[in-house]
């Protein structure tokens, strides 16, 4: 009897697997397919590449979570590899994502993005300084230079994002 309850559920468990397997890829194929009817009707209407470059990129990142995930699922031996891949695609993404709103914005010059900025600084907080303890002085009646500080901060702060991302998944992984 216990050879037999034994037996039972280790098919049991391995149906269930595979069950969960299942239901996970059919929901990465869906999400691949709609991923991928996106990103065709954009190149199909490519009339702003500079702009539509950065959505593709962006769209990318649907289809190589999805594959990334469940091929981690199937395969735990290699989730730590798969976990960087996924990794440094997401610091590539949050990059090109702030390249997209500076492209969206600015029609790609800073200086623009800094313009329009500059219209809505009232609603803008002042640059953090030193971990957020301090606060820079601007002068009350310059937007300009308080909208220049913002985005600037945005860059810096998408920068170290882009950075430290990867380096704490190879750590990760290596530890």
């Amino acid at each position: 009897v216990e050879q037999y309850v034994s037996t039972t559920q280790d098919q049991f468990s391995m149906e269930n697997s595979f069950m969960v397997w299942q239901l996970a890829g059919t929901f990465t194929v869906l999400a691949c397919l709609i991923s991928m009817w996106h990103m065709t009707a954009h190149v199909r209407k490519f009339k702003r590449p500079f702009v539509q470059r950065k959505i593709l990129a962006i769209l990318w990142m649907s289809p190589i979570y999805g594959i990334t995930s469940w091929l981690s699922l199937v395969f735990p031996v290699y989730e730590g590899y798969l976990a960087i891949v996924k990794d440094l695609y997401e610091a590539y993404v949050v990059y090109q994502f702030l390249s997209f709103l500076i492209s969206v914005l600015g029609k790609g010059n800073r200086d623009n993005v800094v313009n329009v900025l500059a219209k809505h600084a009232n609603h803008l907080e002042p640059p953090m300084r030193l971990c957020g303890c301090f606060r820079g002085k601007y002068p009350v009646g310059d937007p300009r230079s308080l909208a220049d500080a913002v985005l600037m901060q945005c860059q810096i702060f998408t920068m170290q994002f882009v950075f430290f991302k990867p380096m704490t998944a190879i750590g990760l992984f290596t530890c």
